[in-house]
């Protein structure tokens, strides 16, 4: 096979297939037979717990996960770090109200260059993750 300098290439155009990074069956690298899918509760502390879809090795019990259960799992340890981490940046602000709604404002070295739109996840009634 001919190698690429792919810093070079331009128009290429990729697309993924909507079930490319959730894979149907997996073959083991090492054994080289079918993988069987099977899910998993994997602690991540002691009270989270993440469920997750794996395939496991039937001859040398090789587990593997796929790209969407990877990023879920990587959510969970993000949201474990920022439940337990004490020194973990966070920051104060007084809420102002419009007379319908609560606001409050981020600081600007947050969100240079970032979108102007946020996602606000609620977690407890007085939680809420917030994404940019």
């Amino acid at each position: 096979m001919k190698e690429q300098d792919f810093e070079k290439l331009e128009g290429i155009k990729v697309s993924f297939g909507k079930t490319a990074l959730s894979p149907k069956s997996m073959y083991c690298d090492k054994c080289d037979i079918k993988m069987i899918k099977s899910a998993i509760e994997m602690p991540v502390s002691d009270y989270i717990k993440v469920k997750l879809n794996i395939f496991k090795c039937p001859k040398c019990r090789e587990q593997i996960i796929g790209l969407d259960e990877a990023k879920k799992l990587d959510e969970a340890l993000i949201i474990n770090r920022l439940l337990t981490k004490e020194n973990a940046l966070s920051f104060k602000r007084h809420l102002s109200f419009d007379g319908n709604n609560y606001i409050f404002r981020l600081p600007s070295e947050l969100t240079k260059g970032k979108h102007k739109e946020v996602k606000i996840t609620p977690i407890e009634s007085n939680e809420a993750l917030i994404e940019w």
